[in-house]
């Protein structure tokens, strides 16, 4: 498998993690939502604080992911949009 092919499907990965944890603490009905981080790094377990909604608004763009800011791979990623403690990053394709 490629470098690339392999960051997209480490990221594909925690956003199934994520989905988890959505409905676990819509169970809960947490404050402050924690979010793994969707990163390309399959080490990484960082968490993101981000409110439900505009976890769901990023959510809607398939090819989106939220990350630790220092956590972009430039050449296989685009930065959308910073929003303080995260970004979204959406994949290159060619």
């Amino acid at each position: 498998m490629d470098r690339k092919t392999r960051i997209e499907e480490n990221e594909k990965l925690f956003r199934e993690v994520n989905e988890r944890v959505e409905r676990l603490q819509n169970d809960l009905q947490a404050a402050e939502p924690r979010w793994v981080c969707e990163c390309g790094d399959e080490t990484c377990f960082e968490k993101l604080a981000v409110p439900l909604g505009e976890y769901h608004e990023d959510r809607a763009h398939d090819d989106w992911f939220l990350i630790k800011p220092d956590h972009a791979v430039p050449d296989v990623e685009q930065i959308v949009t910073e929003r303080g403690s995260y970004l979204v990053v959406e994949k290159i394709r060619l």
